[in-house]
Protein backbone atom coordinates (compact mmCIF):
# COMPACT_ATOMS: atom_id res chain seq x y z
CA UNK A 1 0.00 0.00 0.00
CA UNK A 2 1.48 3.50 -0.69
CA UNK A 3 1.38 6.30 1.82
CA UNK A 4 0.67 9.53 1.75
CA UNK A 5 0.81 12.46 3.95
CA UNK A 6 -0.81 15.61 3.25
CA UNK A 7 0.55 18.91 5.09
CA UNK A 8 -0.79 21.25 3.65
CA UNK A 9 -1.24 24.99 6.00
CA UNK A 10 -3.65 27.90 5.75
CA UNK A 11 -3.06 30.69 8.22
CA UNK A 12 -0.71 27.93 10.15
CA UNK A 13 -3.36 25.76 10.64
CA UNK A 14 -4.16 22.22 8.53
CA UNK A 15 -6.02 23.25 5.73
CA UNK A 16 -7.90 20.28 5.78
CA UNK A 17 -9.87 17.92 7.68
CA UNK A 18 -11.58 14.38 7.65
CA UNK A 19 -15.13 16.28 5.73
CA UNK A 20 -12.75 17.77 2.97
CA UNK A 21 -11.09 14.36 2.36
CA UNK A 22 -14.41 12.54 2.61
CA UNK A 23 -16.06 14.93 -0.30
CA UNK A 24 -12.77 14.66 -2.43
CA UNK A 25 -13.01 10.91 -2.41
CA UNK A 26 -16.90 11.03 -3.27
CA UNK A 27 -18.92 9.03 -4.44
CA UNK A 28 -16.71 5.86 -3.86
CA UNK A 29 -16.42 7.03 0.04
CA UNK A 30 -20.26 7.43 0.31
CA UNK A 31 -20.72 4.05 -1.06
CA UNK A 32 -18.14 2.44 1.33
CA UNK A 33 -18.46 1.36 4.89
CA UNK A 34 -16.18 2.79 7.50
CA UNK A 35 -14.36 1.70 10.51
CA UNK A 36 -14.07 4.72 13.44
CA UNK A 37 -10.92 3.72 15.73
CA UNK A 38 -8.21 5.37 17.54
CA UNK A 39 -4.73 5.94 16.59
CA UNK A 40 -2.95 3.27 18.80
CA UNK A 41 1.08 4.47 20.63
CA UNK A 42 3.86 2.04 21.03
CA UNK A 43 2.85 2.05 24.70
CA UNK A 44 -0.49 -0.45 25.25
CA UNK A 45 -1.97 2.11 27.45
CA UNK A 46 -2.16 4.81 25.22
CA UNK A 47 -4.38 5.22 22.53
CA UNK A 48 -5.73 8.55 20.84
CA UNK A 49 -9.14 10.00 19.07
CA UNK A 50 -9.70 13.54 19.70
CA UNK A 51 -12.11 15.63 17.40
CA UNK A 52 -14.04 18.55 18.57
CA UNK A 53 -17.65 19.60 17.89
CA UNK A 54 -21.00 17.92 17.71
CA UNK A 55 -20.27 15.55 15.48
CA UNK A 56 -16.97 15.08 16.75
CA UNK A 57 -17.83 13.92 20.05
CA UNK A 58 -20.23 11.29 18.06
CA UNK A 59 -17.38 9.75 16.35
CA UNK A 60 -14.87 9.86 19.19
CA UNK A 61 -17.60 7.52 20.98
CA UNK A 62 -17.98 5.54 18.04
CA UNK A 63 -14.08 5.55 18.07
CA UNK A 64 -13.95 3.55 21.13
CA UNK A 65 -15.93 0.52 20.20
CA UNK A 66 -14.28 0.71 16.50
CA UNK A 67 -17.44 1.07 15.42
CA UNK A 68 -18.57 0.53 11.63
CA UNK A 69 -20.98 2.79 9.56
CA UNK A 70 -21.96 3.35 6.65
CA UNK A 71 -20.11 6.42 4.25
CA UNK A 72 -23.07 8.51 4.37
CA UNK A 73 -23.40 8.61 8.20
CA UNK A 74 -19.57 9.27 8.52
CA UNK A 75 -19.84 12.28 5.87
CA UNK A 76 -22.89 13.95 7.75
CA UNK A 77 -20.50 13.22 11.23
CA UNK A 78 -17.50 14.76 9.41
CA UNK A 79 -19.46 17.62 8.49
CA UNK A 80 -20.28 18.34 11.82
CA UNK A 81 -17.03 17.86 13.49
CA UNK A 82 -15.11 21.16 14.12
CA UNK A 83 -12.06 19.25 14.01
CA UNK A 84 -10.70 16.19 13.81
CA UNK A 85 -7.00 15.77 15.69
CA UNK A 86 -6.38 12.21 16.20
CA UNK A 87 -8.54 9.38 14.53
CA UNK A 88 -8.34 6.31 12.20
CA UNK A 89 -10.84 5.98 9.58
CA UNK A 90 -10.91 2.88 7.36
CA UNK A 91 -12.94 2.17 4.21
CA UNK A 92 -14.55 -0.90 2.68
CA UNK A 93 -15.99 -0.83 -0.50
CA UNK A 94 -19.00 -3.28 -1.33
CA UNK A 95 -16.91 -5.41 -3.16
CA UNK A 96 -13.74 -5.80 -1.41
CA UNK A 97 -15.74 -5.74 2.15
CA UNK A 98 -12.43 -7.58 3.53
CA UNK A 99 -9.82 -5.93 2.70
CA UNK A 100 -8.91 -1.67 2.72
CA UNK A 101 -9.96 0.28 0.13
CA UNK A 102 -8.52 3.50 2.09
CA UNK A 103 -7.22 4.10 5.39
CA UNK A 104 -7.14 7.84 7.11
CA UNK A 105 -5.75 9.00 9.79
CA UNK A 106 -5.44 12.36 11.31
CA UNK A 107 -1.92 12.51 13.30
CA UNK A 108 -2.34 15.02 15.97
CA UNK A 109 -3.59 18.08 13.83
CA UNK A 110 -0.04 18.04 11.92
CA UNK A 111 -1.17 15.75 8.89
CA UNK A 112 -3.30 13.55 8.03
CA UNK A 113 -2.13 10.34 6.21
CA UNK A 114 -4.17 8.56 3.22
CA UNK A 115 -2.62 4.46 2.81
CA UNK A 116 -4.19 3.01 -0.56
CA UNK A 117 -3.27 1.09 -3.43
CA UNK A 118 -6.32 2.92 -5.68
CA UNK A 119 -4.82 5.21 -8.08
CA UNK A 120 -7.34 7.01 -8.37
CA UNK A 121 -7.29 8.50 -4.88
CA UNK A 122 -3.60 8.99 -4.97
CA UNK A 123 -4.05 11.12 -7.78
CA UNK A 124 -6.78 13.01 -6.52
CA UNK A 125 -4.65 13.74 -3.47
CA UNK A 126 -1.82 14.60 -5.02
CA UNK A 127 -3.51 17.16 -7.47
CA UNK A 128 -5.61 18.33 -4.95
CA UNK A 129 -2.82 19.03 -2.04
CA UNK A 130 0.01 21.31 -2.61
CA UNK A 131 2.51 19.57 0.58
CA UNK A 132 2.18 16.07 -0.06
CA UNK A 133 4.73 14.00 0.80
CA UNK A 134 5.25 9.89 0.49
CA UNK A 135 5.74 8.56 4.15
CA UNK A 136 7.67 5.25 4.35
CA UNK A 137 5.51 3.68 6.51
CA UNK A 138 1.70 4.29 7.82
CA UNK A 139 1.27 5.13 11.12
CA UNK A 140 0.21 2.53 12.97
CA UNK A 141 1.99 3.59 16.50
CA UNK A 142 2.97 6.64 18.02
CA UNK A 143 5.86 6.70 20.47
CA UNK A 144 5.40 9.39 23.63
CA UNK A 145 6.79 12.09 23.92
CA UNK A 146 8.14 12.50 20.57
CA UNK A 147 5.21 12.87 17.57
CA UNK A 148 7.91 12.46 14.61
Amino acid sequence: MATLRIYDLKEHVLALDLRDLLQLLAPQSLKASWTVSTVKSSDPEHEWFEATGEGGEKLEALAQGNARLSGSDLTALAANARQVIWGEFVGFVPMHSDQPWVTIRAVDSTFYEIETDDEAVLGKIGTTYKDVRKGEAAVTSWRLGDPD
